[in-house]
């Protein structure tokens, strides 16, 4: 595994741009050598805070990735009303758009933070969860990279290429190449092991990594990289401890409005302080405001109408849909769920249908249907019935394109209205067909300018 992190990064953590308005204002100079800027536990304690808070960034997890692989998908699109997610629909994006390198210098950013406290010499007792967190939010945005940049998807390009692995700070090797996709993977998996080891059990909570949210996100992990017995061996950690259930159907709707989620084991909390006013997942799907993102008709049309989640949204105009109850405060405090218990339900029934056990597949989706008052007929248990359910659970969460491309489909280019259907990719005419070039980003100019070994992605 190589050691290294990009020099604009070790910049902007050199220079102290952490925001940590909701958390505690990490208490080390960034600008002083990591052999002496941690020295308690407590420090620890304040970096891992504040990688949290980086993650929650307009262009990351506070916003932009999550409506990005929705707007790229058949769930949703964006009618340029302010123009905010126009490239992303269009699939018009090039080296120098913002967002490709917002999520580039941003995971970076929080995975530099991680490599802080990893390599701070620490350990032992309290220390250890810290630990846990930081190799765990390391492992967690690595993934983001790689499902991002890597090659993987792509017909013609060259497979084998991953992402930059960074696990030290400020070490001097400005150029990283990047790794290969194989390495990647075992990197991943390596800090996800390691983190799981370390976290404290006893220490679970929404706000902060923790023990049983890591096991989540690995069972969504290990189905990225088919290693389906892990991804079962880590949803069942979760579904075996007895602090998470499946929500019933008359809760849905009040938990979604009450500003958190169902189930929500890792979520992003906000106060009105961390916001501009102007940027949040909230302004950007209610039509009382921007109202960029809106919801096709196919995805609507795929609820029952018994099925409470169908109530999440609205039809506004008539033949326009939104969702509107997922992402409610406009100044928003709205709390953004990184995992629920139901994904993690649904990444175990993938995993299964995925090696063979259909039934137990179908099983589990049917529980969580039911729960939902749904009328769904699933009758296979196979792959792509529990892909249906899992776009109908976690519509508009951040999901879509991604679990498109891992099953290996195209994107449907679902109709759109025609008033607005030049503002969908293809001119609302063809599929993105899988393995086109645009299944993944293209690495930032900036990256490409300052760093002569790396390499850009295909087609860019």
């Amino acid at each position: 595994m190589k050691n290294y992190i990009k020099l604009t990064t070790v910049a902007l953590i050199a220079l102290g741009v952490v925001s940590c308005d909701n958390l505690l204002e990490p208490t080390v100079d960034y600008a002083v050598p990591t052999s002496t800027a941690i020295t308690s536990a407590a420090d620890m304690a304040s970096v891992i805070n504040g990688a949290h808070d980086l993650a929650n960034g307009a262009g990351t997890f506070g916003e932009d990735a999550i409506g990005t692989p929705e707007v790229m998908s058949d769930n949703a699109f964006a009618n340029t009303n302010s123009g905010r997610y126009a490239t992303q629909s269009l699939f018009t994006i090039v080296t120098t758009n913002g967002y490709p390198s917002a999520i580039w210098s941003g995971a970076y950013a929080v995975i530099a933070q991680a490599n802080i406290v990893i390599n701070s010499g620490l350990s032992g007792g309290e220390a250890d969860h810290y630990l846990g967190q930081a190799y765990s939010i390391r492992a967690f945005m690595h993934f983001f990279l790689l499902k991002n940049f890597g090659q993987q998807y792509v017909d013609g390009g060259d497979a084998s290429l991953g992402i930059p692995i960074v696990t030290t700070y400020a070490d001097g090797n400005l150029f990283p190449a990047r790794d290969s996709y194989s390495a990647v993977l075992s990197a991943i998996e390596q800090d996800f092991d390691q983190a799981m080891s370390l976290l404290d059990p006893a220490k679970e909570t929404t706000n902060l990594i923790s023990y049983y949210s890591t096991a989540g996100f690995m069972s969504r992990f290990f189905n990225f990289s088919g290693n389906y017995s892990r991804a079962i061996a880590a949803a069942d950690i979760v579904i075996n401890s007895g602090l998470y259930s499946i929500v019933p159907a008359e809760n849905v709707v009040p938990i979604w409005q009450s500003t958190t989620s169902p189930g929500a084991m890792k979520e992003l909390v906000f106060t009105s302080t961390d916001r501009n006013a102007f940027e949040n997942l909230a302004r950007m799907m209610r039509n009382t405001n921007y109202g960029d993102i809106e919801v096709t008709k196919d995805l609507y049309d795929s609820y029952s109408d018994t099925d409470v989640r169908k109530e999440l949204l609205v039809e506004d105009p008539v033949g326009r849909y939104r969702m509107v109850h997922k992402f409610n405060l406009e100044d928003g405090t709205d709390a953004i769920p990184m995992l629920r218990y139901a994904e993690v339900w649904l990444n175990k029934a993938e995993a299964l249908a995925k090696s063979g056990q259909n039934a137990q597949a179908l099983e589990m989706i049917q529980t969580l249907s039911s729960a939902r008052n749904a009328t769904n007929n699933y009758t296979s248990g196979s792959a792509l019935e529990v892909l249906e359910e899992r776009r109908l659970e976690l519509a508009l969460e951040g999901h879509r394109f991604y679990d498109l491309a891992r099953h290996g489909l195209d994107i449907r280019n679902v109709p759109i209205p025609s008033i607005i259907a030049g503002n969908r990719f293809n001119n609302n005419t063809g599929d993105i067909e899988f393995g086109d070039f645009r299944y993944a980003f293209p690495i930032p100019q900036n990256e490409m300018d300052s760093n002569p070994q790396m390499v850009q992605n295909k087609g860019y």
